[in-house]
């Protein structure tokens, strides 16, 4: 296991690449590089209450993305212990880029100017 606080991004990609397993805050970019490659991704979001965050919008993102199967979804980082036991048999669900909704808004704002 390797621990990182901040890391170059080329660094980070080539650890993403070895990677069984990414345990990562709430933020879509973390989310998505991770499930893009297919790893497994365990997510917990940075809070406000904890003076992390100025709202508590990764918990929204967590949600979402774990509802949708995506990745193991935390509210706390005391049920971490309880994920990673779990993710061994943990099945994400493929994540398919969906962009067809905005293409479609810009093209109506487009087409109205």
């Amino acid at each position: 296991m390797k621990l990182l606080d901040f890391t170059a991004k080329e660094e980070l990609e080539d650890l993403l690449e070895k990677a069984d397993l990414v345990i990562t805050h709430g933020g879509v970019g973390s989310i998505i590089l991770a499930i893009t490659r297919g790893k497994k991704v365990i997510a917990v979001p940075r809070r406000h209450q904890y003076e992390e965050h100025v709202n508590d919008h990764q918990k929204e993102i967590v949600e979402l993305f774990s509802n949708k199967g995506y990745i193991i979804g935390l509210q706390e980082v005391g049920e971490l212990e309880q994920a990673i036991k779990q993710i061994e048999e943990f099945k994400p669900q493929e994540y398919k880029q969906d962009n067809h909704k905005m293409l479609k808004i810009i093209e109506d704002f487009i087409e109205k100017c």
